[in-house]
């Protein structure tokens, strides 16, 4: 399915307009309507672009771009000591970590690696945040 289908399906299936998306995405409605009329695939919108859209449609990139996805498994996930020590350190500044913000920041790796000491894990912490905070905007 061609993106053009796929925001075009999307959006009515969730019975919505072209105003309404181009609204909450903050595009215009020609340009949303261009992208939904672009079966040979010319229009080549930012990921900026695709992200707010997605989020208008309450969806994710990879369903609006039908990239394959895997669903992770529901379990138990061992907290590593050095995570253990910045769940404390949050705990006494009076912020508190998440179960969920503690269960993606343990199953997290780049290349393989986890941050090694609760410096390392409050800078990536502070850096995810940091970047929701700038989407959520």
């Amino acid at each position: 399915m061609t993106l053009a289908e796929k925001l075009r399906k999307l959006r009515t299936d969730k019975g919505m307009s072209l105003d309404d998306v181009a609204d909450k995405a903050k595009i215009s409605k020609t340009y949303l309507w261009e992208l939904e009329r672009d079966t040979t695939g010319a229009k080549k919108p930012s990921a900026d672009v695709l992200l707010r859209i997605a989020n208008a449609l309450s969806t994710t990139l990879a369903v609006l771009l039908s990239l394959e996805t895997v669903q992770v498994e529901d379990r138990p996930v061992e907290l590593p000591p050095s995570l253990r020590d910045f769940q404390t350190r949050m705990s006494k500044q009076k912020t508190p970590l998440s179960r969920e913000d503690l269960r993606d920041l343990a199953v997290m790796k780049f290349r393989g690696a986890q941050p090694q000491t609760a410096d390392e894990w409050h800078q990536l912490y502070l850096f995810l945040m940091n970047t929701v905070r700038r989407r959520d905007k």
